[in-house]
């Protein structure tokens, strides 16, 4: 980025370093996480002439840590994590990357970074956030024992997945069970640990159960309830050792043991803290001119370890900062977060919403599917709600829980028999949602707004968000607003996905063709040009194209060792289903020209048919892999699960028939 030091910002800034007096605040902003360049961008928004300075100690521009998980698991690029201050700032925002703050001058108000350059401030706010919290266990400083907090511990971890055999992941919270899902490949072994249930037992006995299943599913192994006591190697850790006795092999260990709010800044000057940095309603610390928000903060007694409290409390922080530039805006005081749950492990939603420990429980649960539901109803108020799986209803269930919107018993009937709380006839879109519906829960952005914005010029993800932040936390709305655009969310598009459909759709149009084209004569006929002759008749071109086409065959065969063999790890999976569908366009191309259209009779007639069968289920499933962005996950895979295993059964018939069908021809 440009050198800030030499803008007539700064020279301002080094100015009123000398002279207290200034016709302009300065409002310093300390960490660079997603609640401090809220805190910076909101201050520019309420503040026509505030100069704001924000400081952050990590040397990578802002980025949005809530969505590292999903970097992680390769659903988005290192682009989609970029966090900037958006907004026209008219040149009055400073950005010090890569310059922790150390020391606070609450006489003087200044503050002073590692290099000992000295910034005053006005009013400064402590978004510093957290630090991983590392268990008091021997064997924990290892090198190949890793946190997961920081962008550069990610990418640490994305190298580890790819050459680590068995990776241990700690603790059983939402970024544990995230990260074991994200670290699972198909050529390693991923255990999660944890002392306690899942999710600290958040979700129930029933639930929690549904949750293993769909973890074991996807191939990470759980061992729940045994503490580990040590971590023993040589220069790596190698064995973790438990309290029951029993011991765990392992390459790597990565700790998702929680964390602790770094407030080592505002001990350092004198503020209160307890667990964190101690604020009142409007944020304020013990000084009335410095504040705390996020993870660093401590209101109520209570520290939040989410992002959308965090967003709250920067709301509250800066309109009452603001207040005097903002005379007829009524300031709303801070009055604490709900602690709703929602992640997504993999494919599989996961979700704890509002208060689910007192009230009248319903559920609904769906083995096959792996659904599993539950409503807590409180005088006949919904209040809570838990789900494993997909749930088309989940905003709008999100929505009434928040304004604690009646269930009736009609509804509450339909949904322990269906799943559903509300009417699927009455179930819209949400172009047909009114324009209060809230399509970001975390930014609080409703369906008005955004389609402003779009009316405005704004027709892509990016400049949608960047224009009113939705979409910019956990990322879960994104579909929402893809369906706003008529375009499908680009973190949900597979590599090659166009690639794909096109050659799935030029496979089945060659299939079609093959079953309802005339056969072509049997005997030479002088209206065949020589070319047809010489494929069709000629002994010679027969074999040729009938030894590419088992060539075809087995190579399309052996392109599945990617998914199956773990030893086999070269190129992206995507990579090899793009090729595997090339090449089974490329055999039915190679099947026409060596049948002439002809189906054949008896043995002949059962191979083409297994043939043609076996490559229209591929084909089907190339259009339901290429069209995931377009489908909920259920659907797709019912549709894709059902398909596989048809052409996987097929598959196993065509090398018997192939070996006949050769053998019939050399005999006799």
């Amino acid at each position: 980025m440009a050198e800030l030091e030499d803008s007539p910002l700064q020279q301002q800034l080094r100015d009123r370093t000398a002279s207290t007096e200034s016709d302009y605040p300065i409002y310093v902003v300390v960490g660079t996480g997603p609640v401090g360049v809220r805190c910076a961008q909101r201050l520019l928004e309420l503040s026509d002439e505030a100069q704001v300075v924000i400081f952050g100690a990590e040397a990578e521009s802002p980025y949005n840590r809530v969505k590292l998980s999903q970097y992680l698991s390769d659903q988005l690029s290192l682009a989609d994590l970029d966090n900037p201050v958006l907004g026209q700032n008219d040149g009055r925002l400073a950005e010090f990357i890569d310059r922790k703050i150390v020391a606070v001058d609450r006489n003087n108000k200044t503050v002073t970074d590692a290099a000992g350059n000295i910034q005053p401030y006005d009013k400064l706010i402590l978004a510093t956030g957290s630090t991983p919290a590392i268990p008091q266990i021997p064997g924990t400083d290892f090198p190949n024992v890793y946190p997961f907090r920081s962008l550069r511990n990610t990418e640490d971890l994305i190298r580890l997945r790819e050459r680590s055999h068995h990776i241990c992941v700690v603790g059983a919270g939402a970024l544990g069970l995230e990260a074991a899902a994200a670290l699972k490949t198909q050529n390693n072994r991923v255990t999660l640990q944890s002392r306690t249930r899942l999710l600290g037992g958040l979700l129930g006995d029933e639930a929690e159960g549904y949750l293993q299943s769909s973890l074991a599913a996807l191939g990470v192994e759980l061992s729940i309830g045994d503490a580990i006591t040590a971590v023993e190697g040589d220069e790596v850790a190698r064995e973790i050792h438990f309290a029951s006795g029993k011991a765990l092999q392992t390459d790597a260990i990565v700790l998702c043991t929680g964390i602790h709010p770094e407030i080592t800044l505002a001990q350092q000057c004198g503020l209160d803290t307890a667990r964190g940095i101690v604020v009142n309603k409007w944020l304020q610390t013990s000084d009335p001119d410095i504040y705390a928000v996020g993870e660093c903060a401590e209101f109520g007694r209570d520290v939040y370890q989410f992002v959308r409290p965090g967003y709250e409390q920067a709301e509250s922080c800066s309109e009452h900062i603001c207040r005097r530039h903002n005379p007829g805006r009524q300031a709303k005081p801070y009055q604490g977060s709900y602690r709703d749950i929602q992640l997504k492990i993999a494919h599989i939603p996961c979700a704890v919403i509002g208060d689910v420990d007192d009230g009248e429980q319903y559920v609904y649960r769906n083995r096959f599917k792996g659904l599993y539901r539950q409503l807590t109803v409180r005088d006949g108020r919904l209040c809570g709600a838990v789900y494993i799986g997909s749930w088309d209803e989940a905003s709008q269930l999100r929505q009434a829980v928040a304004a604690g919107e009646a269930a009736t018993p009609r509804a509450l009937k339909r949904f322990a028999q269906d799943g559903h709380l509300w009417q699927k006839s009455a179930a819209r879109g949400i172009k047909e949602q009114p324009d209060h519906y809230l399509v970001c829960q975390c930014n609080g952005v409703s369906k008005g707004e955004l389609c402003t914005a779009i009316s405005q010029g704004k027709r892509n993800l990016m400049d949608l968000q960047q224009a009113t932040t939705a979409g910019s936390v956990c990322g879960s709305c994104r579909p929402l607003i893809a369906e706003l655009l008529d375009v499908p969310a680009p973190n949900l598009v597979m590599r090659h996905a166009r690639g794909i459909l096109i050659t799935s759709f030029v496979s089945l149009l060659l299939i079609a063709l093959a079953v309802l084209m005339p056969p072509a004569p049997i005997s030479e006929s002088v209206q065949s040009h020589w070319y047809w002759q010489k494929l069709w008749y000629d002994n010679f071109w027969k074999q040729v194209s009938g030894y590419s086409l088992l060539g075809f065959c087995l190579l399309t065969a052996s392109l599945s060792l990617r998914k199956r063999w773990r030893k086999l790890t070269h190129g992206h999976v995507d990579h090899w289903r793009y090729v595997h569908s090339l090449i089974g366009c490329g055999a039915l191309i190679v099947l026409v020209v060596h049948t002439g259209f002809r189906l054949g009779e008896n043995l002949n007639l059962a191979l083409m048919l297994v043939f043609l069968a076996a490559t229209t289920t591929g084909a089907l499933v190339g259009v339901f892999m290429a069209r995931n962005h377009h489908w909920t996950d259920i659907k797709l895979r019912e549709h894709r699960k059902w398909w596989s295993r048809v052409h996987y059964a097929l598959l196993w018939t065509l090398p018997v028939l192939l070996a006949y069908h050769i053998l019939a021809v050399y005999y006799f």
